[in-house]
């Protein structure tokens, strides 16, 4: 579906442009944005790639963006806003808060990220703060990334909870989310029962999890393996 270009281009308004695949969150979101004076809708698309031609066109202040969507991978779009537009600020709306995501969006130059369970307020709250300059991840988000502490800055090289697990801690929760045991676990990876015991008490460390059942559906939760 392509875009849908809006034809008032308000002075002195926030522009933005809402991608998002489903009809009815655009229509809702439109409605909540025009509520407000300061904000200014300037055009919808229906995936990333149409995004991106909207966004260089209508040339928007934030790019309010979905991450769950066919066709181009919105986080690829992202780099090349980054790269062809900086000016341009990009918060993404999201359902979802996986680690593996959250990581991508950092590394994709993302001024915000909000949770759509979260409400408007918190996109309003979004968008005022990335117009003043500032990132602005949502407190569920932050919660997720290392040493954040409530913030984050540009520059920073941050990393979520599973991004810290090394390659075979990887591995452990892979098999602990397919149901493996400990003692099974050990024994596909080659290892010792002490090792893999080891290795699961770092995971729980790490991931801030103290249960061998929360570590599988910790797993299952962020797509690393499938139910």
């Amino acid at each position: 579906m392509p875009e849908i270009e809006r034809i008032d281009h308000p002075q002195g308004r926030t522009r933005i442009l809402i991608v998002d695949d489903h009809q009815l969150s655009r229509e809702g979101l439109r409605l909540q944005l025009e509520s407000v004076a300061e904000f200014a809708v300037v055009g919808e698309a229906a995936n990333a790639d149409d995004g991106l031609s909207a966004a260089l066109r209508l040339a928007p202040h934030v790019v309010l963006m979905d991450i769950d969507m066919p066709g181009v991978s919105c986080f690829d779009v992202m780099q090349r806003l980054h790269e062809q537009v900086p000016e341009v600020k990009v918060i993404i709306l999201s359902a979802h808060k996986h680690d593996a995501q959250i990581s991508q969006a950092i590394r994709a130059h993302a001024w915000g990220y909000a949770i759509k369970n979260e409400g408007f307020s918190e996109v309003r709250h979004a968008i005022k703060d990335v117009m003043s300059g500032r990132l602005h991840y949502s407190h569920e988000v932050l919660d997720r990334i290392q040493g954040a502490d409530g913030q984050l800055s540009f520059g920073e090289q941050r990393e979520t909870r599973l991004q810290s697990l090394t390659p075979r801690e990887q591995e452990l929760l892979v098999l602990l989310g397919q149901g493996y045991s400990l003692k099974e676990a050990g024994a596909a990876l080659h290892v010792s029962y002490k090792t893999v015991d080891k290795h699961k008490v770092n995971l729980m460390r790490k991931l801030d999890i103290h249960d061998r059942v929360e570590l599988a559906r910790f797993a299952i939760r962020e797509h690393i393996v499938q139910p």
